[in-house]
């Protein structure tokens, strides 16, 4: 009896720790049993068909004489306890500078209405107000001032909060959230496993699962960067589901972050390429033998599976893995054979970083219908690919011309004229280390790239024929002189990482968006392939060689930002730190190797000692679950860098977290997450490092 007793217990208690899940209360209609309650005149338009945040509608609402949307489900009291917070989205149209109040209420089953709280809707708008032609995340905390109620409420007006009349807006995707990291790994989060770690803060990483967004179905991830200021990543699902022109996820779909003029929402094109962070490989021989296949398919529109692997309190880890057709040599043994190769994509997430890790992995010994021998395969990398609308437009008609182009292989190009064209003048003479490509805008302030998180040397990145022109300046005469094209910038094959240049025409500017990486064919399938600059390709590097068979792996960081800030080259400066870092220990141990890549059973040597290049992180193992650790720069600065402890054999966080003698305080100075499964604790460390004496110490 007693047994049973205990038994039914524990299910109660798992049962009122379980996560709890967002309400929507719009999403195209009215949902979760909300009616509509407003009043005035004119009424709000609960279809109406543009713009639209997400999804195929919003409201549209003209304000006067104080009239409202109002929204209630009298059938169900939300305690702030559990929702403390509403969510959603305004559109100030042509005009913006609109007034709202928000009120609180709650409504008996005859209609009539208990007014509880109301504040301006201004006090919680990203940017501090309704802007015009642009969509602006409001995010209002229930329990905090000016509202300051706590309770329950069922019912929730959007008031005009003028006499005369206003312009119309457009509100869209209201939902309730539960409290901050409520999607996350709330059981080990709240310590339930018995090691006393406190609830999390509202700053924790927060992750909304199964989130419709743009019509595909993804996870949701909202974290703070390293000005603590909110990023939204929305990773699509890849286990089945059609987006909008066909594609099956697995990719960022949906990206936010803050300018001084409120929320960018970085969408994916409204394009089959729509999206950034599919696998795309192209065969040496092209077509030659395989009756026509695609020798070069978008892999999201391959299904697979995907993995939560990690929620961790201000860490996660989404993983996806699909098969991707590759099809032998003409002269294999069997020749023009189709093999299904599997590939690991994971998306790394982490407090206090501004850019999110991508990682991926094949595996040629895991195809189907067998192993892919060494040498069958001659295919190149792309991956990451897509075309986001990073100026944060509507949609594609709407994407701001690209201003300009810029890569780094063994030097940094850059063009030089705004918009870029073919006839752009360009400068290629500085000499570079860290591999990166990257797109910018100026009528809007914005920019995108992926930055290796290897130099270029340890990692082969870019490809192909252009490495004539290193070193020099469009001054030195046309790059391109073939095939009757006669142009300034280099030819569109000889692009070392694939970008717009397929979407430029002479002297004609582009708006498309495509982003993609770049290596020579052979850099899969071959035993043994020329590197990018070797002089089988024209470059000066003699028969530079490396490996492409069996397995392959690299990672990047996901770069989306003002241009202005200069976001990519910031990040390629921190991994050239990186490379002048020496980490040691006097308790504990610095891990000197590691997994090759994501879902890899082989190791590496990490270069320096201590960079886990796979997570983007430093590497260490705990002694008694003790770390003293030091870091020394040779120069530059270690901004918020990411610290993974292996060997934490603990459920706790630690006691104590010093550097260089100063306690830091949990979730403010220090970030962490326990990955329990993995024996880990992960920390931002939000600070930034410099000279030669750093000292970490981490208690049990």
């Amino acid at each position: 009896m007693a047994v049973r007793l205990m038994a039914a217990l524990w299910c109660l208690l798992l049962a009122g720790l379980a996560p709890a899940q967002s309400v929507p209360v719009y999403t195209d209609s009215l949902q979760s049993g909300f009616a509509d309650y407003s009043f005035g005149a004119p009424a709000p338009n609960f279809a109406n068909p543009a713009p639209a945040q997400s999804g195929a509608a919003s409201i549209a609402f003209s304000g006067n004489d104080f009239n409202a949307i109002g929204m209630a489900n009298i059938n169900i009291d939300y305690s702030t306890v559990a929702y403390p917070t509403i969510r959603l989205f305004v559109h100030g149209g042509a005009s913006g500078g609109q007034q709202l109040r928000i009120y609180l209420q709650t409504t008996d089953a005859g209609g009539n209405s208990t007014p509880l709280a109301n504040a301006e809707l201004d006090s919680y708008i990203s940017g501090g107000a309704i802007a015009a032609n642009e969509w602006r995340e409001v995010l209002v905390q229930i329990t905090q001032p000016p509202l300051s109620y706590n309770g329950s409420y069922d019912r929730i007006d959007l008031q005009s909060d003028i006499a005369g009349a206003q312009p119309v807006l457009y509100v869209d995707s209201i939902s309730l959230e539960p409290p901050s990291g409520g999607g996350g790994n709330l059981l080990f989060a709240n310590g339930f496993e018995g090691g006393g770690i406190p609830p999390p803060p509202a700053s924790a990483l927060q992750i909304e699962r199964d989130q419709s967004v743009g019509g595909m179905l993804g996870d949701r991830y909202t974290w703070r960067d390293r000005n603590n200021q909110p990023r939204v990543a929305v990773l699509a699902h890849n286990d089945g589901q059609i987006g909008p022109q066909g594609q099956r996820g697995g990719e960022l779909w949906e990206y936010r972050y803050q300018t001084p003029g409120g929320t960018r929402i970085v969408r994916a094109t409204n394009q089959f390429a729509g999206g950034f962070g599919y696998i795309v490989s192209h065969r040496a021989e092209g077509t030659s033998g395989i009756g026509g296949n695609d020798d070069s398919p978008l892999g999201h529109g391959f299904s697979g599976q995907f993995e939560r692997v990690f929620e961790g309190r201000h860490h996660a880890i989404l993983r996806f893995t699909q098969r991707y057709p590759r099809y032998s040599r003409t002269t294999a043994n069997p020749p023009n054979t189709q093999y299904q190769v599997p590939v690991t994509i994971e998306w790394v997430i982490a407090n206090g970083r501004d850019h999110p890790l991508w990682a991926m992995t094949w595996d040629l010994t895991g195809a189907l219908p067998n192993a892919v021998p060494v040498n069958a395969l001659e295919d190149d990398t792309r991956a990451p690919y897509g075309e986001m609308l990073f100026d944060g437009s509507a949609n594609m008609a709407a994407h701001s011309v690209i201003a300009g182009v810029g890569w780094g292989d063994r030097y940094k190009f850059a063009s030089t004229s705004n918009p870029v064209t073919f006839d752009s003048p360009w400068t290629w003479n500085q000499p570079n280390t860290v591999p990166y490509v990257k797109l910018w805008t100026t009528a809007v302030d914005a920019t995108m790239g992926t930055v290796q998180t290897q130099t270029i040397t340890q990692q082969d990145a870019g490809g192909y024929f252009g490495t004539d022109r290193w070193n020099s300046t469009s001054a030195a005469g046309l790059a391109c002189i073939v095939f009757g094209n006669n142009y300034r910038m280099p030819c569109d094959f000889n692009w070392p990482y694939q970008s717009i240049n397929y979407s430029l025409f002479g002297a004609s500017s582009t708006n498309n968006t495509r982003l993609a990486w770049g290596a020579n064919f052979g850099w899969l399938g071959q035993q043994s392939y020329f590197v990018h600059g070797s002089a089988f390709y024209g470059g000066p590097l003699a028969n530079t060689t490396a490996s492409g068979w069996p397995r392959k792996s690299y990672a990047t960081w996901v770069v989306l930002d003002r241009h202005s800030l200069d976001p990519v080259g910031a990040q390629v400066a921190e991994l050239e730190t990186v490379q002048n870092t020496t980490v040691s220990t006097t308790i504990g141990s610095v891990n000197s190797s590691g997994p090759a890549g994501v879902a890899r059973p082989d190791t590496v040597n990490y270069s320096p000692a201590g960079w886990n290049h796979v997570r983007g992180a430093w590497a260490f193992s705990a002694s008694g679950n003790r770390l003293d650790a030091n870091f020394a720069l040779a120069g530059g600065s270690l901004v918020q860098p990411l610290i993974i402890v292996s060997n934490w054999t603990t459920a706790s966080f630690p006691s104590v977290v010093r550097l260089n003698g100063v306690v830091l305080v949990l979730d403010v100075d220090y970030l962490p997450s326990l990955r329990p499964g993995s024996n880990e604790l992960w920390i931002t460390l939000a600070r930034s490092l410099n000279g030669a004496g750093n000292r970490l110490e981490i208690l049990p």
